[in-house]
């Protein structure tokens, strides 16, 4: 009497996959770090550049350690992305399985940590046996070509000070696959306004500050034209019959801005 049927969507009421209606705009490609690219790399090492100049002239809390962190494996998301610490040696985290960095173009961009500071002897991408947490680790090899204050936060290593010939690593965790703002590596520096552009305000010279006005240099010179070059190419007609101008569009949409010359 009933026939059997599976219900399915007509055409009309699809999905729609090209126009979503909701759209995620911190996971948008083009805002999203691969760790597996150079690009991830030309971020971070600038930073690690001002994390180590800031280390060897004051004293930075929580920067450098004894060990590796322990953290309970259910607390490891929470806690450990945006941790960054320093420790003698090159010994590998718990949970974490290390993939050499060989690529030139990613580590050219630290060519400054071995011209400033010291020999870079590895580069390392640290994954988590979870796949949720990645951690990028530098390895450097003392003694550093920087003056290090007896105060400092890298006085306290023993591949600084003691042993100059050891390794000493940076670590710096953080989760893959996210925009460049979570790497939350702000906080190393210093935030200063500069109040010279106020100190005229205060001298005791001018009684009165008045402002210095710079009236516009207008020149009468009108820039000559580009000399004329011949087309070199006549695939859509001669460019003196379609009154072609050098360096604006004409013939079809489709060719480019200054085709022809």
């Amino acid at each position: 009497m009933f026939t059997r049927s599976a219900p399915c969507l007509s055409k009309r009421f699809r999905y729609n996959t090209k126009y979503p209606a909701l759209v995620s705009y911190n996971k948008l490609p083009w805002e999203i770090l691969n760790h597996e690219t150079p690009e991830f790399h030309m971020h971070v090492a600038p930073h690690y550049e001002q994390i180590l100049t800031l280390a060897a002239a004051t004293f930075v809390p929580h920067l450098v350690s004894q060990k590796h962190l322990e953290v309970l494996p259910e607390h490891r998301l929470r806690l450990l992305p945006g941790m960054l610490y320093m420790l003698d040696g090159d010994d590998t985290p718990e949970g974490f399985t290390a993939n050499h960095v060989v690529d030139p173009t990613a580590l050219q961009y630290y060519g400054r940590l071995e011209s400033l500071f010291g020999s870079v002897k590895a580069v390392r991408i640290l994954i988590s046996d979870d796949l949720r947490l990645i951690c990028n680790s530098v390895t450097l090899q003392g003694p550093l070509r920087l003056p290090v204050a007896p105060y400092a936060s890298l006085a306290s290593l023993e591949a600084v000070t003691r042993k100059p010939g050891n390794y000493f690593t940076l670590f710096h965790f953080v989760r893959p696959n996210r925009p460049p703002s979570e790497l939350q590596l702000e906080k190393y520096y210093l935030h200063v306004p500069c109040a010279s552009s106020l100190a005229e305000f205060a001298s005791t010279s001018n009684t009165k500050w008045e402002p210095k006005l710079q009236a516009p240099k207008r020149s009468k010179r009108v820039t000559p034209l580009p000399a004329y070059r011949p087309p070199q190419s006549y695939l859509m007609g001669l460019a003196e019959r379609l009154a072609v101008v050098p360096g604006s569009s004409f013939g079809r949409r489709s060719l480019m801005w200054g085709h022809w010359f």
